[in-house]
């Protein structure tokens, strides 16, 4: 055993070695050739002497934030002053803790109608629908969890106010609240997002919230931040240090560490809790797990477990810091790998959180070489309407705005691209970061781009309409991915038409609706194969082209469907949006295109009927049915407030066609829909999509498919001419444009 130590001991060293002669000769690189040196993970140190405040800011930016706050007439004063304001209120206010804690608010519907529920008072909650009131377990927990975040909200803002103004009443109620926390914690019950999987209930639960993740966002946002500034007040007495350390922060670690999440968002915010509450317990072996994870290698001093930590071998072995999240969460493009926005800036929060906290002890892991695509990547997608596409379980997400994520980067890395979805408006952020206002902010137009690993093509056209379309071929993203391949959303004239509902404005994730409807496929801009959803699957980019007067994409998904083909290609003008699918199998198949469209209604002249689509899952939620079969050319509108949309359909026999809604961001928003139904071997659907505002007429007049010798041929009849589409593959594409002349071009 003391061999084998002495071997490890020499081999750290000889890696210690190796990193300091590496680091050396990247300056030298850098004075020789001006270009920056590789970035190499830290060594996990405090800062000695160490001082408060430390984690929730450097001195300079305390300093900027007093300075102000001193200054009435100066451009950030509003918004350092809203803040001792609202600290001001709160000190004036009764501090009350939850007789419990908190539970999550997927629990907050009524479960016969699938709607969220509305608050009476802490113990009563009605159904907006069926008017049935709830009352104790788990609805008034849910409650609870309000409360106890309007608490930890004013406790922070009460020791920001200490921080700038220092005036030691705000630091007396920051402290009584984070005393009063850490005398109940564990006398709260212990509890969990679930009622019957006792392994998950035992391995992610907590006693103030419901989830190891909640405790993490608790302690990185609120605990250790509060606690942190209002360290060095005389309100904090030696018994309420220890109170608060021994009593609150370590077993909150303990408990969230008792998780090891891996490839998760939960991870992430793990990761901060765990730097966070290190870094205020000056406790070193805390902020390494958080960075590096935890290594399989044991090596006792702490130079030998830093150069054992930054092997390639050992940090894949590790499974959860904060470099493990970094190298296996997110693609080589920069998208989280749940492939929702939602997520992937929640997750982006956790990380900001922790290599800001990094950063003001005096560790740099804002320059991992991953780190800076998971902000670049979404200054590409914007849509129309400023949002950005809602693939898997997401809202209304936008990259515009996001002050907390962005003024980091933008000072970690003075990339202008970064400026437009910042603004030059004072906040808080960017008067703690410094940044110079009177800059100008770039403007320059978005193109059309491909995202081949993260599996997302972005096609804009300009024109009047400004036709802005997603178009996903994805991986799966796991619990909050969807069964969506080869499904797209498109935007024009500001607004948002083509619909994905992405998930329950309630994250109604619990109830069968979140299975049956905003997760499935049949919710989706995609076909449906004998009505059920695609298999967790992958598409394949066959195609991207941008060119005067057009862009185009095509993807392939061979695994939605057992023995299915399906090839998808989109090509977009200024002034409509073509698709055509092609779906091939070994035998008959039932396969239902599904459109979804933001407006009033769908109105299409043959549909009549009313039908019952019992028989395509999750058609239980689709309402106001009308069908009909037709041979011939299938037109539907979709008549909406400032833009309409034309939907027509190429001619094929015996297809059925049928409108009604379904389900957007709750079961009372009622989005419009059509579905094209056709059944063989071998199908093509072409459909040609065109914005109008309302009142214009259409330019598109007919469409036009046909197929001989495995050519497809499209063409698009409209006011200016004729658009002819051939294609034998998705990546075999010809464009002609009649009468002979110039394409319309992009302004």
């Amino acid at each position: 055993m003391a061999n084998h130590s002495a071997r490890l001991s020499v081999h750290a060293l000889f890696l210690t070695a190796l990193l300091l002669m590496a680091a050396l000769a990247g300056v030298t690189r850098l004075e020789a050739a001006s270009t920056p040196a590789p970035w190499s993970p830290p060594e996990i140190v405090l800062p000695s002497p160490m001082r408060h405040p430390t984690l929730a800011c450097t001195p300079a930016e305390l300093a900027r934030l007093q300075t102000a706050w001193g200054a009435p007439a100066s451009a950030g004063h509003k918004a350092v002053a809203s803040t001792v304001k609202r600290a001001k209120s709160a000190i004036a206010t009764r501090i009350e803790f939850p007789p419990r804690g908190g539970h999550h608010n997927q629990w907050y519907q009524c479960e016969a109608c699938q709607v969220a529920l509305k608050t009476v008072d802490d113990t009563h909650h009605k159904c907006p629908l069926c008017a049935k009131i709830y009352s104790g377990y788990p609805f008034d927990d849910v409650v609870f969890t309000r409360r106890h975040y309007a608490l930890l909200r004013r406790m922070l803002d009460s020791a920001w106010a200490y921080a700038i103004t220092t005036d030691q009443a705000y630091a007396e109620y920051a402290a009584k609240v984070l005393c009063g926390y850490a005398a109940r914690y564990l006398k709260y019950p212990y509890h969990a997002n679930t009622r019957w999987n006792v392994v998950w209930r035992k391995i992610s639960g907590g006693r103030l919230f419901e989830q190891t993740l909640s405790e993490a966002s608790c302690m990185a946002n609120y605990l250790a931040p509060a606690y942190d500034l209002i360290h060095s007040s005389t309100a904090m007495t030696p018994d309420r240090h220890r109170a608060i350390r021994g009593k609150l922060i370590k077993p909150m670690l303990k408990n969230i560490d008792k998780y090891k999440a891996g490839v998760n968002n939960w991870q992430t915010w793990h990761n901060a809790a765990m730097f966070a509450g290190g870094v205020m317990l000056h406790d070193i072996a805390w902020m390494r797990k958080a960075i590096y994870g935890e290594s399989r290698l044991r090596l006792g001093a702490r130079t030998m477990s830093w150069a054992a930590n930054t092997t390639a071998k050992s940090l894949k072995k590790a499974g959860n810091g904060f470099l493990f999240q970094l190298d296996h969460s997110v693609s080589s493009d920069g998208m989280w790998y749940e492939n929702s926005w939602g997520y992937h800036f929640y997750s982006l929060s956790a990380l900001v959180i922790t290599a800001e906290s990094a950063r003001r002890v005096g560790l740099d892991v804002w320059h991992h070489p991953r780190l800076k695509s998971l902000f670049d990547l979404p200054t590409l997608y914007t849509m129309a309407d400023g949002t950005l596409p809602r693939f898997g379980d997401d809202v209304n997400s936008r990259a515009q705005g996001r002050q907390a994520l962005f003024e980091p980067a933008y000072a970690a890395f003075h990339d202008t691209n970064y400026l437009k979805l910042l603004g030059n408006t004072p906040s808080w952020h960017n008067v703690m970061h410094g940044r110079d206002l009177s800059q100008a902010i770039p403007q320059h137009a978005l193109g059309s781009t491909v995202l081949e690993k993260t599996g997302h093509a972005i096609l804009r056209t300009g024109g009047q309409a400004g036709i802005t379309t997603a178009f996903t071929f994805s991986p799966y993203g796991g619990f909050h991915g969807h069964f969506d391949k080869l499904s797209f959303v498109m935007f024009a004239y500001g607004h948002e038409l083509a619909v994905d509902p992405g998930r329950a404005r309630s994250q109604a994730y619990r109830l069968p609706i979140h299975k049956q409807w905003y997760k499935a496929t049949i919710s989706h801009n995609a076909v449906l194969v004998d009505g059920v959803s695609q298999k967790a699957a992958t598409g394949s980019l066959a195609l991207f082209r941008e060119e005067a007067g057009y862009a185009a994409v095509a993807a392939t998904c061979n695994e939605a469907y057992r023995g299915v083909r399906h090839s998808r290609l989109l090509i977009q003008r200024p002034g409509y949006l073509l698709v055509v699918d092609r779906l091939r199998a070994s035998r008959k198949h039932r396969y239902d295109w599904m459109y979804h469209n933001r407006g009033r209604e769908a109105h299409c002249s043959l549909a009549s009927d009313h039908v019952i689509l019992g028989e395509l899952e999750g058609g239980e939620y689709i309402k106001d049915t009308a069908s009909e079969v037709s041979d011939a050319e299938i037109r539907i509108t979709f008549p909406g407030k400032g833009v309409a949309l034309q939907l027509l359909s190429a001619a094929a026999p015996g297809t059925m066609v049928t409108t009604g809604h379904g389900v957007g961001a709750s079961v009372t928003d009622r989005v419009p829909l059509a579905i094209l139904t056709r059944h063989g071997r071998d199908v093509v659907f072409a459909s040609v999509l065109e914005p109008a505002a309302t009142g214009d007429t259409p330019a598109v007049k007919e469409i036009n498919a046909s197929e001989a010798d495995g050519v497809i041929c499209v063409t698009v009849e409209h006011s200016s001419g004729q658009d002819v589409y051939t294609t034998k593959s998705p990546a075999d594409l010809r464009v002609m444009f009649l009468p002979d002349a110039p394409p319309e071009t992009t302004p």
